[in-house]
């Protein structure tokens, strides 16, 4: 896309620092609706009154941008969210880190990739309030697991000189999180099933064999709604699946090796996805054993599945049909 000025914007809980590509200015601001105004007056003033020749580039700083981003989009400012790594890799070495010097590296891989940028829109407030919720919840899931790690381990260390008081007090606890982490569960499904688009892709999510609740939530939140990534094998290299050679010439010759550079937890629940598939999808088991007899190893012959499930994953939200395991192929 054709834009004449781009604009690169380091966000951070309470400051915006901004900068445009081929000038000397920078500017600061907090990031509320009083810093936002400031922004757009600097913009018309010393940038350009036309905002559509204007691109807007930050990283992705979850909640933190969403303010912003409703704000840019009311003004008819284009924008464009990119992954930190891939600004921070794009650029080289740098020595030292300053906010100033993020905005201006920011505003240069902007530039150097304006005909490639895509203008995006905010996320819906439903989607907002649900990666709330889904943090929330993980966050009761594990304090709730800590409780409980604590409290095997006392019981192993103590025995029967552990007070009952602690005993009773952290099983208290536990029940109290088990409560919580049921009443947001339901929280959860009302508010998706108050946004249709959500609801839709949801159900789509679910007639994939070995994708649940807390996957398919998860899968909702990081692609956008499926907004964000438009096939497979891109949500493959995010989330650190995807397969990549390892040689050079004739001396190196290494094996093929996924990425350390990853969604760790969406990596994790398609682990325990891929296992579930396995022990009910008759298809998936027979793909892992055969791979295994080929000498691959367990986690390699394990990847291809998870895979597979990303891909049965994004042909159902293309289709927007649900997936059916008699049409398997």
């Amino acid at each position: 896309m054709k834009k004449h000025y781009i604009i690169g914007v380091d966000v951070s809980k309470l400051k915006l620092d901004v900068h445009c590509y081929g000038q000397s200015q920078s500017l600061l601001v907090s990031n509320d609706s009083r810093g936002f105004k400031e922004l757009l007056k600097w913009i018309r003033k010393e940038i350009s009154k036309d905002v559509s020749s204007i691109m807007v580039v930050m990283e992705y700083t979850g909640i933190y941008t969403y303010s912003l981003e409703k704000f840019l989009h009311d003004c008819e400012l284009d924008y464009v969210k990119r992954p930190a790594l891939d600004i921070k890799q794009s650029t080289g070495m740098k020595r030292g880190k300053t906010d100033k010097a993020d905005a201006i590296m920011i505003s240069e891989y902007g530039w150097y990739r304006k005909e490639e940028l895509r203008p995006m829109k905010p996320v819906s407030k439903g989607q907002q309030q649900l990666q709330q919720l889904m943090a929330y919840r993980d966050k009761l899931v594990a304090d709730k697991a800590s409780y409980e790690t604590r409290l095997k381990e006392l019981k192993g260390q103590l025995g029967k000189i552990l007070h009952s008081k602690v005993i009773e007090s952290t099983e208290h606890v536990m029940q109290m999180l088990e409560t919580e982490i049921k009443e947001t569960k339901v929280a959860i499904e009302e508010l998706v099933g108050r946004e249709q688009e959500l609801q839709i892709n949801y159900d789509l999510l679910r007639s994939v064999l070995g994708i649940g609740f807390v996957t398919a939530i998860h899968f909702l939140i990081v692609t956008e709604n499926f907004s964000r990534f438009n096939n497979p094998r891109k949500f493959a290299c995010y989330a650190g699946v995807a397969p990549f050679e390892h040689k050079s010439g004739s001396s190196i010759k290494g094996k093929t090796r996924i990425s350390h550079l990853a969604n760790k937890k969406i990596k994790s629940l398609l682990t325990m996805a891929a296992y579930c598939a396995i022990n009910h999808d008759r298809e998936l088991k027979t793909k892992y054993e055969q791979k295994l007899k080929e000498g691959k190893a367990k986690m390699s012959a394990l990847n291809i599945i998870r895979f597979k499930l990303i891909e049965r994953i994004f042909a159902v939200i293309k289709r927007q049909t649900p997936y059916i395991l008699s049409q398997a192929a």
